[in-house]
């Protein structure tokens, strides 16, 4: 299940990524001042729209934690050449492992017609300051 799941989220930035960068990233705001580095996890919530990605630091400290949610956030890119995560990096994420990425956050109150779940209309999850997270990435290590 967590291969199907994955495998989703994948194709989806696939699909996000064959749309116009201007219309597909308008409704983000940067938060990131500097590009940076992280290590992600990838979480499999029985509600498949909730934000399924966060850093390896914030869920150690926030595992057991009822707000661990707050901490997570979707991915996108904005480039096509790596729109997909290889084999072995999808395996990582489901084995519990982290992979790293470079790029910035972003937030917004709303996402384009076709991120990440065009599917649905409404998110189960509501973020407390109405913001979703995004991190834009750049490149996978």
């Amino acid at each position: 299940m967590n291969k199907i799941i994955l495998t989703f989220l994948v194709a989806t930035l696939f699909w996000n990524c064959t749309q116009n960068d201007k219309d597909r990233f308008s409704n983000y705001e940067l938060i990131s001042t500097k590009e940076e580095v992280i290590k992600i996890k990838f979480i499999e919530w029985a509600t498949t729209d909730r934000p399924g990605f966060i850093t390896e630091e914030n869920y150690n400290a926030k595992k057991n934690d009822s707000t661990l949610i707050e901490y997570c956030f979707y991915l996108d890119t904005k480039n096509s050449n790596i729109q997909s995560f290889s084999a072995k990096n999808i395996e990582k994420l489901n084995d519990g492992k982290t992979i790293e990425l470079t790029g910035r956050y972003y937030k917004t109150k709303t996402f384009d017609a076709i991120f990440p779940y065009k599917e649905f209309n409404n998110y189960s999850f509501k973020p407390k300051d109405g913001y979703f997270t995004v991190f834009v990435y750049e490149s996978v290590k």
